[in-house]
């Protein structure tokens, strides 16, 4: 019987094999790219709620904001200026 032998990655030899390993090429970076891309989606500035393909946007003194409803947008003026 052949019983494979624990590794021990608190080692120094262990860590040197992992770090070996450790590199990411331009497929994998190109598909966490994608990934960072996909994980961070937009919100509506008001509501927060996830906004899909379509939204409204504003840009209010200077800034650009995402709504996902002209409702939304009016909204989140009404409560801007109260500050």
């Amino acid at each position: 019987m052949n019983e494979e032998k624990e590794q021990n990655l608190y080692g120094e030899e262990a860590r040197s094999a992992a770090e070996e390993g450790d590199e990411i090429n331009e497929a994998e970076e190109g598909f966490m790219k994608g990934y960072d891309e996909d994980s961070n989606p937009t919100e509506c500035t008001n509501c927060h709620i996830i906004l899909e393909d379509q939204f409204i946007e504003e840009n209010i003194n200077g800034e650009n904001y995402r709504f996902c409803s002209e409702e939304c947008a009016k909204k989140y003026e009404i409560k801007r200026d109260k500050l």
